[in-house]
């Protein structure tokens, strides 16, 4: 399912980072998250648990809603060229829209399965990907 090989709790990590723009708070929720979750819980099919312990990860951040420890929140001006305009053009988008990016770009979720994690309609998640990728790459429109 996942491109990346790493292991869940560090794309867990990552995508939380990602998503809040602060690790410490990525890191807090994400703790929480493993100790509420019993290693031997219902979810057998580990495709299911992952979508599942984002689908958690992403309701607790965005319960949350920590404060980017970051200057990087505005869109960038012209099309991005460095981590640091893709991270502001990231950081520039709505938190559900960030999610759905991040899942299907970053970690290698369908377009469906990200609708599901974020709790959105399908159509909702296609426009949230579209002014997405729309902002990463404003030279598309």
């Amino acid at each position: 399912m996942s491109i990346s090989k790493l292991p869940l709790a560090v794309r867990l990590h990552r995508y939380g980072f990602l998503l809040s723009a602060d690790l410490v708070s990525a890191g807090r929720a994400l703790n929480a998250l493993l100790a509420a979750t019993p290693a031997n819980d219902t979810l057998t099919h580990t495709a299911s648990r992952e979508r599942e312990l984002f689908r958690r990860l992403t309701c607790e951040l965005q319960q949350a809603r920590p404060r980017p420890k970051t200057n990087l929140r505005i869109l960038p001006s012209s099309v991005p060229v460095s981590p640091a305009s893709f991270a502001a053009a990231l950081w520039g988008l709505p938190f559900t829209a960030r999610a759905t990016v991040l899942l299907v770009c970053v970690e290698g979720y369908s377009l469906t399965e990200a609708a599901f994690i974020v709790n959105l309609p399908l159509h909702r998640a296609e426009d949230f990907m579209l002014s997405g990728i729309s902002a990463l790459q404003p030279d598309l429109e």
